[in-house]
């Protein structure tokens, strides 16, 4: 049993990945700010964050940032952790081009303190999340990791030096890394930022669900999934030094996602071309991680949606909506 420290084990991934580990026996510690990337109602935040931290069951908790060192090295020295899983991030790139300083600081600076705290005190291995923004537009049906990376947005652009500063430290000062690229994440106990949840809220609010680029596909992943190969990523000797998706594996039309928040909630769907600060993506191919062990997708859009769906209905936050009409 292993001591992991999971830098953003209160957000999205890290409250469920942390889940994961827990439920196998490993003592885990949290680092997190808090940070509601100046987009979060407040009503919204601390009712997810209540269910993450509940969900997550940590051992230790650690509140402050991840880009101050003094408070980082105190953290190491208090919990000595033998695996960090850094999952601190900002959730999507247009909330990195709003507030490009906060997140350079955010996913550059804190990613070099992390790295060099490593180092000092002797980590096994730290898993960096990555992301697929760091191909760029695809160019092949579905890319594995030796696919040429050319991100379009600084999202991507910071997640692949993320990627280029866990290989040198691993070259230059022997820190074990593995790397994680999910792509087009959603599921429950998270804020109303990503594809399928702002659809269902367009739904429930004004009755208009917009859909840019109706036959663009992402490869819409469930976040347990995902958690699962950062549990994974973690522990698994096949996993040191190796770079992975970890994706569903079955690129969807958001068309399709959108239908199926129609079919349950309402409204009418409204389609508009593809937003070109998005490269375009797809499938992306997971066999080198299910390969490599023993992990396995296993949810479908088909079943993944109604699930989150009905969760997000239960939200006390959801219900106080201004509604276009009842459901």
């Amino acid at each position: 049993m292993k001591r992991i420290l999971i830098l953003g084990g209160h957000g999205f991934i890290g409250s469920h990945t942390a889940n994961v580990l827990k439920a196998q026996g490993h003592t885990i510690g949290v680092v997190d700010c808090y940070h509601k990337y100046y987009t979060f109602p407040k009503d919204e935040y601390d009712c997810v964050l209540e269910q993450r931290q509940d969900h997550c069951g940590a051992d230790e908790v650690y509140p402050g940032q991840i880009e101050d060192p003094v408070f980082m090295e105190n953290t190491f020295k208090q919990f000595k952790p033998n695996i960090v899983i850094h999952v601190a991030t900002y959730p999507n790139a247009y909330m990195v081009k709003r507030n490009v300083i906060d997140a350079t600081g955010n996913m550059i600076t804190a990613t070099a303190v992390t790295l060099d705290l490593c180092v000092e005190y002797n980590v096994e291995r730290i898993v960096f999340a990555s992301s697929s923004m760091v191909y760029g537009d695809f160019t092949s049906d579905a890319p594995v990791e030796t696919a040429r990376t050319d991100p379009l947005t600084l999202y991507g652009s910071y997640k692949l030096q993320g990627e280029k500063m866990c290989q040198i430290w691993q070259r230059e000062k022997g820190l074990e890394y593995t790397i994680l690229r999910p792509s087009a994440l959603y599921g429950t106990r998270d804020m109303i930022v990503r594809v399928i949840s702002k659809l269902a809220e367009a739904a429930l609010t004004t009755g208009e669900l917009r859909v840019q680029g109706p036959d663009n596909k992402l490869d819409f992943s469930w976040v347990e999934d995902v958690a699962s190969a950062f549990a994974t990523a973690a522990t698994h000797k096949n996993c040191a030094n190796e770079i992975f998706n970890c994706t569903r594996g079955k690129g969807r039309t958001i068309m399709e996602a959108a239908e199926m928040v129609q079919a349950r909630l309402g409204g009418s769907i409204t389609t508009l071309p593809h937003d070109d600060f998005y490269p375009n993506r797809d499938t992306l191919t997971s066999d080198k991680l299910k390969n490599s062990t023993d992990w396995n997708p296993r949810m479908d859009i088909d079943f993944g949606i109604p699930k989150y769906l009905d969760w997000l209905l239960e939200q006390p936050y959801t219900k106080r909506l201004p509604r276009y009409e009842s459901i």
